[in-house]
């Protein structure tokens, strides 16, 4: 059995501690750890390790963060949390000290966490500080955090989930304690970590298909100047696609008058589009050729529903128009057009209830409700107008206008504004409740 390729990231106590747990392992991972003096290094690590793990492990959720901000990685990433239980070690220490604490700072942990973690230790609440933040946080700001309180005489003990702002407090002779995460945390995280790369391997075992085709390939045919002409656009295209099957590591089949069927494997073609993304051969198709090209991409565990999805996926592609590229994936998760700004990634399914309601009120399909969701997950509280929606939706701006205005008239979008664009009259624009949108 393959084992799982798994970089550690954090400072090297915890570093350490993770590696000892991991040992419990050793036939099932290859560790590669990658320890830092500060949360900030954590991108330039992945750019230095991607390309050579299967799964990131996070010490905490700091480092996390800085990851998932940093977005250069596809690859899964978990982290360690810090539960209640973390803080028993600080319990432990206290009943040593064999004194009262009635004030306590705290960061990273919620007030909810500390209280209940007190309640189910039967141990009385003291007065507590809390630095809970969402998004990315300085070991610095902490540290300040923590120090202000104490040189004010505000609290007693200060507890941190940093390293870099344990070592700055007891600097500056804090009474300061460094929650560490626990063997149980550790040991969950990674049996989740051998649990998702195991589904990885099989997911990247299935069957791709990918059907390209020329756009318009009649028309295309009778207003060439010859037959050669024509002739010659399809070996370019065969030229070029025959180049990149070689690089998926799959065979290529010609299928006739301008269509042709790459088969190779989900990891390749994953590996190959930076995670579905983007795809290079559909950028030198474009510039060496004259013609449109569509392509569609699709998954599956047996040739037939990889052959299904593909045919799905070009049908999709070829209703947006010239030159898109589509994928569908096994659940029917669709993704595209890819190579463009406007890629969405939706469900062509709508089974709940409420979706269908929703779908229903607002006049449009299941599969169309899906892709209005994404636009506006995608734009996360930005305006739009209908010209902006009727390009992601592949719709008439007027079809985008009407469909804005019924969600205005149903409380899930208002008016926020106006745009002009050239001469014409300015254009309504929209901001979207996402909360009401929830199905």
């Amino acid at each position: 059995m393959r084992k799982i390729k798994l970089a550690i990231v954090g400072p090297s106590d915890s570093i350490a501690l993770i590696e000892e747990v991991s040992q419990e392992f050793v036939d099932r991972i290859q560790l590669t750890s990658c320890i830092y003096n500060d949360a900030s290094e954590v991108p330039a690590m992945i750019a230095r390790y991607d390309e050579e793990i299967d799964i990131w492990v996070f010490s905490g959720i700091v480092p996390y963060r800085y990851a998932i901000a940093a977005a250069n990685s596809t690859k899964p990433k978990l982290y360690v949390s810090h539960t209640g239980s973390s803080i028993y070690r600080v319990f432990l220490h206290l009943f040593k000290q064999n004194r009262p604490i009635s004030s306590m700072s705290f960061d990273t942990f919620s007030r909810k966490d500390i209280e209940e973690t007190f309640a189910d230790a039967e141990v009385p609440l003291p007065q507590i500080y809390v630095k809970d933040y969402v998004g990315i946080v300085s070991a610095d700001e902490l540290t300040e955090f923590h120090l202000d309180l104490w040189q004010r005489g505000k609290t007693e003990v200060a507890v941190t989930c940093f390293r870099a702002t344990y070592l700055a407090l007891k600097q500056h002779g804090v009474n300061a304690f460094r929650i560490w995460p626990t063997r149980s945390n550790i040991r969950s995280i990674l049996n989740l970590a051998l649990s998702k790369a195991d589904a990885l391997f099989s997911k990247a075992g299935q069957i791709a298909i990918q059907h390209i085709a020329i756009d318009d390939y009649d028309e295309f045919s009778r207003e060439a100047v010859s037959g050669y002409a024509v002739l010659k656009v399809e070996l370019q295209l065969q030229e070029i696609l025959v180049r990149f099957a070689e690089q998926v590591q799959g065979a290529m089949i010609s299928q006739g008058k301008g269509h042709f069927t790459i088969y190779s494997t989900r990891g390749a073609m994953e590996s190959i589009t930076q995670g579905f993304s983007n795809l290079p051969v559909v950028s030198e198709i474009s510039r060496r050729l004259s013609v449109g090209v569509s392509g569609g991409l699709g998954f599956g565990d047996t040739a037939y529903s990889a052959n299904e999805n593909a045919g799905i996926a070009l049908g999709i592609a070829r209703r947006k128009g010239k030159s898109k590229w589509m994928v569908v994936f096994d659940d029917k998760t669709v993704i595209g057009p890819l190579n463009s700004e406007l890629a969405l990634s939706y469900s062509l399914r709508s089974t709940s209830t409420g979706a269908m309601d929703l779908a229903k009120s607002l006049n449009v399909s299941g599969t169309t409700l899906n892709r209005l969701l994404s636009v506006f997950h995608k734009l996360d509280g930005a305006t739009i107008g209908a010209e902006s929606l009727a390009q992601y939706l592949s719709m008439t701006e007027r079809n985008a206008r009407r469909l804005l205005a019924n969600l205005a008239a149903n409380g899930m979008a208002v008016e926020s504004g106006e745009e002009t664009s050239g001469a014409g009259r300015p254009r309504k624009m929209y901001r979207i409740d996402l909360a009401k949108l929830r199905v």
